[in-house]
């Protein structure tokens, strides 16, 4: 995991919002190999094995590091990931941008690399398979129960599939998204209130993000 991603991660426990505290023990280059988080609120420790960062209650086998390229040449390209495709989802997330923040998650995770690569935007992955891991520094993969560990409103766009599209992550999604950060999800997801319904066809619905509602007053 790329050092900078670091910054943007949060104890998922309920509980105010800190900093986490890192202790490297195997680094290549900026990238964290080997090491471990902790939370100065809880006392709470998530270890990073193989550049990922597990958040799960119940700390899965390591994930052995690899690179973007090896992840590409190692697993097959199914339809579903050529570059058109890709470039649809920056569409629906408006990645406009290099160096925007993106969470993909469920099948999504699969073109974290691809969409990194074309882009030029820094994607976090959740919950990828063994297969799609790789440890880059535009990439990076954390495992979670369901609570994300990031900050709030510092993710400028996310997409979810099917599997990961439930009521807990939706939640999750409102709190993380920026203030006019997009949401790419399955058409037949019931959107939050907190989130505008931007375009929909019969595979997707994209939504915006329109920040903390708050009552006016005289």
């Amino acid at each position: 995991m790329h050092i900078e991603f670091i910054d943007l991660l949060r104890c998922p426990r309920p509980h105010e919002d800190s900093w986490l505290i890192a202790a490297f023990d195997r680094m290549d280059g900026r990238l964290v190999v080997d090491g471990k988080l902790g939370c100065p609120v809880c006392n709470a420790e998530y270890p990073i094995s193989g550049g990922v960062a597990d958040f799960r209650a119940k700390v899965g086998e390591p994930y052995p590091i690899r690179s973007a390229a090896s992840v590409r040449a190692a697993t097959p390209e199914p339809e579903t990931e050529r570059d058109d495709d890709v470039m649809r989802l920056a569409a629906m997330l408006g990645l406009s941008r290099p160096g925007m923040i993106v969470l993909l998650a469920g099948r999504e995770a699969r073109v974290s690399h691809r969409l990194a690569t074309l882009t030029s935007v820094r994607v976090l992955s959740v919950n990828p398979n063994a297969a799609d891991i790789g440890d880059s520094d535009a990439v990076g993969s954390i495992m979670i129960d369901s609570a994300v560990p990031i900050a709030s409103r510092s993710v400028d766009g996310i997409a979810l599939d099917a599997g990961a599209a439930d009521n807990a992550m939706l939640d999750e999604a409102v709190r993380v998204l920026k203030p006019g950060g997009r949401l790419a999800a399955p058409a037949s997801v019931l959107l939050p209130g907190s989130l505008r319904e931007l375009a929909r066809d019969h595979l997707n619905v994209v939504a915006e993000s329109v920040g903390e509602l708050v009552a006016l007053g005289r």
